[in-house]
């Protein structure tokens, strides 16, 4: 059989495939290690296809592809941008950062 992250994989694929005007994945890098995590998810950003890819994550370290990131604190827009323009200010975006590179 397959391993999770094998059968999470080719669901990933599967769904790109199909080519949805909108795509949405919860934590899809849950299962991986964090290099294959922070592959997978630029991968996703940088698939081909003419939907939209929302993509919610708590791995920030691939998140310089996407066009824009929305952070979100007990349910509110706290910050939106992009990465860069989200590191260049102190806020939650930023805190989360400096805590995984702390954690990894």
């Amino acid at each position: 059989g397959l391993s999770g992250g094998q059968r999470q994989r080719l669901l990933l694929a599967r769904a790109l495939l199909a080519d949805p005007p909108v795509l949405v994945l919860d934590e899809p890098a849950e299962a991986l290690d964090p290099v294959a995590a922070d592959a997978l998810v630029r991968d996703l950003l940088a698939a081909p296809g003419g939907g939209t890819l929302l993509l919610v994550t708590h791995r920030l370290a691939a998140l310089d592809a996407a066009d824009e990131v929305v952070v979100l604190d007990r349910g509110r827009v706290v910050q939106r941008g992009r990465h860069g323009e989200l590191l260049a200010v102190a806020g939650a975006y930023r805190d989360l950062w400096e805590a995984e590179l702390l954690a990894a």
